[in-house]
């Protein structure tokens, strides 16, 4: 096994979604336990909480079932909270499967939210870290289409996301909290190709910080919902 490089990220495993159209308790082929959700949720606690108590009361099967009964209980939502809740968790679930109707229209739907899942991991990864780790992982995130200048003058790092050419959405960070909210909203947005445009300005050289994680998360999500409905 390959050493981990110091300052950057480390895989964790995290739960598996999938969607599909027959109603009985099973998925290709065979038979699973089944949950059926009849209450609403309206808030990321809500969804958080549903999330912890189905991977706690399931933590030792493979697969998991799930029917929804309840128009406002949003499949999406709840898809990214078991996410959060499986990195949180020693022994969860490898699938949660999802009953739909109309399976292409659920993938389709579920795009963007797979996107915001990935930029999540990538927080969660990163939320505990100093500084300097944090600002090293957001600067190599030019893969993903964006523009990162770095001004050593000034210490400012800029990152811009062009998905068109808009009006531009502009926004500060000077802490790891704001420098994590915006990196993920910014992962989330190219990797789900949302025409847009986008541009945070980073002031390096804040002072460590103890990020409240589920806040962070409850922040994230409010701010991607803009763009993602």
């Amino acid at each position: 096994m390959g050493r981990q490089r110091k300052g950057f990220l480390k895989e964790t495993k995290m739960i598996d979604i999938a969607f599909d159209m027959h109603r009985d308790n099973t998925f290709c082929g065979e038979s699973f336990s089944v949950i059926t959700i009849d209450n609403p949720a309206h808030t990321w606690a809500d969804y958080k909480k549903q999330a912890d108590k189905l991977i706690k009361e399931h933590s030792s099967e493979k697969t998991v079932v799930v029917k929804v009964s309840n128009a406002d209980f949003s499949i999406n939502k709840f898809s990214v909270a078991l996410f959060v809740s499986s990195f949180e968790a020693a022994d969860k679930p490898d699938l949660v499967v999802f009953k739909v109707d109309d399976l292409e229209r659920a993938r389709e739907a579920y795009k963007p939210y797979l996107a915001l899942t990935v930029a999540l991991k990538y927080v969660l990864q990163l939320f505990n870290q100093p500084p300097e780790v944090i600002c090293r992982n957001v600067s190599i995130l030019g893969y993903l289409g964006l523009l990162i200048e770095t001004d050593y003058v000034n210490n400012v790092m800029l990152l811009e996301y062009s998905g068109n050419s808009g009006a531009v959405y502009e926004f500060e960070a000077h802490d790891s909290f704001e420098v994590l909210l915006w990196a993920a909203v910014l992962k989330t947005v190219s990797l789900a190709q949302i025409p847009t445009k986008i541009r945070v300005r980073v002031f390096l050289g804040f002072e460590p910080q103890k990020v409240d994680v589920n806040e962070l998360m409850e922040q994230i999500i409010q701010k991607v919902s803009f763009w993602i409905k």
